[in-house]
């Protein structure tokens, strides 16, 4: 059974169609086991054309995310695992860019203070406190095009090893 995309027109992004996916995600992120319904990706809109280097920066150095592939329109980032994968989207109407509207995008992490320090040096802000609760570490953040993101790095009985 084939496995297909969403792929944006050009003319209209508003349309899309679905593509046939190729092996090409399975050389950068690890494939996914086959299920009826899985999660393809999230998809961020960001204001510039192109992409601007500072936001892939962000994902790549921040976060630890890998660049699959990137076009002046599109950037395709993924986790280590491969088990999710994010696309940056260059827009440039207003109606696409309402940045605090957009998804929340939460990562698990293995070192909350030394990610967080990194996506400060990278333009980031923690939105609040870092939070400790019995589970492990929680922390909400404005990326440096102001998306808010979650951090989470779970304590050791709970899976952080």
């Amino acid at each position: 059974m084939p496995l297909y995309r969403l792929h944006a027109v050009r003319t209209n992004p508003s349309f899309a169609v679905l593509r046939p996916l190729s092996g090409i995600w399975q050389k950068g992120c690890k494939k996914g086991v086959m299920a009826s319904v899985r999660f393809g990706r999230a998809l961020l809109m960001v204001r510039g054309l192109p992409i601007p280097k500072p936001t892939i920066d962000f994902y790549v150095s921040g976060i630890g995310m890998h660049l699959h592939r990137q076009t002046e329109e599109w950037a395709d980032l993924c986790t280590t695992d491969g088990s999710f994968r994010l696309t940056l989207r260059s827009a440039n109407l207003e109606a696409h860019l309402s940045t605090g509207y957009s998804p929340i995008l939460s990562f698990d992490i293995d070192d909350m203070d030394s990610t967080v320090a990194r996506c400060v040096h990278l333009g980031a802000y923690l939105d609040g406190p870092i939070q400790y609760p019995a589970h492990g570490k929680v922390a909400a953040m404005r990326t440096p095009d102001g998306h808010m993101i979650g951090l989470y790095e779970p304590a050791i009985e709970f899976g952080n090893t």
